[in-house]
C-alpha cells in the first residue's frame, strides 16, 4: 500500500508520535510519505522518512502564538475530571465545553489550524492526486485531510496522542456524527474551505481513530478506536555513558516540553521554582530542556545534572520520578517505565494530561500559579517516598505493555483498506 502520513507542525511532539507507527508500515514492505509544513521536513528526513512539503508560506505555531488568548480552550482544572472525561458543566454533556462560554475561545483557538488547513489544502490534494494514496493516517488537527481524502476517495484514519480533547470541537476529524447545525459549530472559516472544493461539512470523516492513551484514562466511547501500544521516540542522538547508569541517589528527570516556555511567556516560566525546589532535596536530577530554557536557569546547584536536547527515553529507565508540563510525549515515556510523576501543567492540552493521569494515581499536578520550591518539592518527596504512587503507575505501565503494538495495527489497517 501508500500509506501517507500528515502531522500537525505545530511542534515536532505529533511528528514523532507518528514514527513508531510509520516505521511499521515501511517494515511490513507499505509505502510511506510524510506530508507537512516546510517547518516539520528536516525533522521527518531525519527519523528516515521521504517528506513532502505543503503549505508554504504560513508557520501555524507563529499563528498559534498571535491567538495565545485561544490556547485555553482546552485547560481544565483537575478537580472537574471524571470517569466520563470533564465534569458536566450546565447542563453539558461529561466532557463537553458549555455551549456559549467557550464559543468565542474555540474559534480563536483554531484559528491558526483553519489557516493550515487552508494554505495546505492545495499542495495537499495535488501530491494526492499524482502519489494516490491508499490510506491517510493524520493528525486530529489537520483539517486539510479529510478534505483529500474526500475528493479522492481515500480511506481515513486519525491518530491521537493522549486524551481526546478534539473531540470537544466540532470539526471533520471529530470521528462522530454531530447533532444540530454543523455549520454553525465548525471553527470561523473552514465551512467555506470545504464548499470552495464542494466536500460535505460533517464531523466523522475518520473511519478509525489510532489511540495511544492507556484505556483506563480515555474518554470513554471512543468511535473507531484501534488501541496502540505507545513507543517512546523523542529524537535521535548519541547516548552518553551516564544514562545507564544508577545513581547513589533518587534520580529525578525535569522536562518542559518543546513548546510550553514559548506558549506560557516569561511571566508563567516555572522552572527555576522547580530547581530551586530540587535543589535542597537529596535527589540527583537530569535537567532534559531546551537550550533556550537552559538558558534562563543560570548557575545550578550541584546535585543537577544537564541533559541539553537529550531524548528521555535514552535514560528514563534508570530514573525514579519526573517533573514535567503534562505533554504527553514526555509523560507517556515516563509511564512506559512505571514512574510517578509531579505534573505542573499550564498550556494547551497539558491540563487534561495532567487531569486525566491524577485521577489514576500515578501523579501528583501542581498548580503552576503561586506555587512555590516548597510545595513542589512536598510533591516530589510524596512521588518518591510513598508506595501508591508508584504501584498506579505500573499498573499504567503493564496496561501500555499489553495494548497492541504498530505491528499489528498495521495488519489492521491493511484490512481496513
Amino acid at each position: 500500500m501508500r500509506i501517507l502520513f500528515t502531522p500537525v507542525a505545530a511542534t515536532t511532539t505529533p511528528l514523532f508520535h507518528m514514527v513508531p507507527l510509520a516505521w511499521a508500515c515501511r517494515a511490513a514492505g507499505h509505502d510511506v510519505r510524510v506530508a507537512a509544513q516546510p517547518d516539520l521536513g528536516q525533522a521527518i528526513v531525519a527519523v528516515g522518512m521521504p517528506a513532502v512539503e505543503v503549505g508554504h508560506g504560513y508557520e501555524i505555531m507563529d499563528g498559534v502564538l498571535r491567538a495565545r488568548g485561544g490556547r485555553r480552550v482546552f485547560e481544565a482544572p483537575a478537580d472537574q475530571w471524571t470517569d466520563s472525561g470533564l465534569a458536566s458543566t450546565a447542563g453539558q454533556p461529561p466532557g463537553e465545553p458549555p455551549a456559549d462560554e467557550h464559543a468565542d475561545l474555540r474559534h480563536a483557538a483554531m484559528a491558526p489550524l483553519v489557516e493550515a488547513a487552508t494554505t495546505m489544502a492545495p499542495d495537499l490534494l495535488r501530491f494526492a492526486e499524482s502519489w494516490r494514496p491508499d490510506l491517510i493516517v493524520t493528525d486530529s488537527m489537520v483539517f486539510a485531510a479529510p478534505l483529500v481524502s474526500a475528493i479522492q476517495g481515500v480511506p481515513l484514519v486519525r491518530q491521537t496522542w493522549g486524551p481526546d480533547v478534539m473531540r470537544m470541537i466540532s470539526q471533520p476529524l471529530q470521528g462522530r456524527a454531530a447533532d444540530g447545525d454543523v455549520r454553525a459549530q465548525w471553527p470561523t472559516g473552514l465551512p467555506e474551505l470545504y464548499d470552495r472544493y464542494g466536500v460535505e461539512v460533517r464531523n466523522d470523516y475518520p473511519l478509525r481513530t489510532i489511540d495511544p492513551w492507556p484505556t483506563s484514562l480515555q474518554f470513554p466511547d471512543l468511535s473507531g478506536r484501534l488501541p496502540m501500544r505507545f513507543v517512546p521516540y523523542n529524537g535521535a542522538a548519541v547516548a552518553p555513558g551516564w544514562v545507564l547508569e544508577r545513581s547513589d541517589r533518587p534520580r529525578v528527570c525535569v522536562t518542559w516540553g518543546t513548546s510550553t516556555a514559548a506558549l506560557g511567556g516569561d511571566e508563567a516560566f516555572v522552572l527555576p521554582r522547580v530547581v530551586a525546589a530540587l535543589a535542597d532535596l537529596d535527589v540527583e536530577f537530569i535537567l532534559a530542556v531546551s537550550t533556550g530554557d537552559l538558558a534562563k536557569l543560570g548557575s545550578l546547584p550541584d546535585n543537577a545534572r544537564v541533559a541539553e536536547n537529550l531524548p528521555l527515553h535514552l535514560f528514563m529507565e534508570t530514573c525514579d520520578a519526573i517533573v514535567n508540563q503534562g505533554g504527553t510525549s514526555s509523560l507517556l515515556t515516563a509511564a512506559c517505565q512505571a514512574l510517578p510523576q509531579v505534573m505542573i501543567p499550564q498550556t494547551a492540552d497539558n491540563p487534561f494530561n495532567a487531569a486525566s493521569f491524577a485521577a489514576g494515581g500515578a501523579s501528583i499536578t501542581v498548580d503552576a500559579a503561586g506555587t512555590g520550591p516548597p510545595e513542589i518539592g512536598a510533591a516530589v518527596t510524596r512521588v518518591l517516598t510513598e508506595h501508591t504512587y508508584r504501584a498506579a503507575a505500573e499498573k499504567v505501565r503493564d496496561e501500555i505493555a499489553e495494548m497492541p503494538p504498530p505491528s499489528a495495527v498495521v495488519r489492521t489497517l491493511e484490512d481496513l483498506v
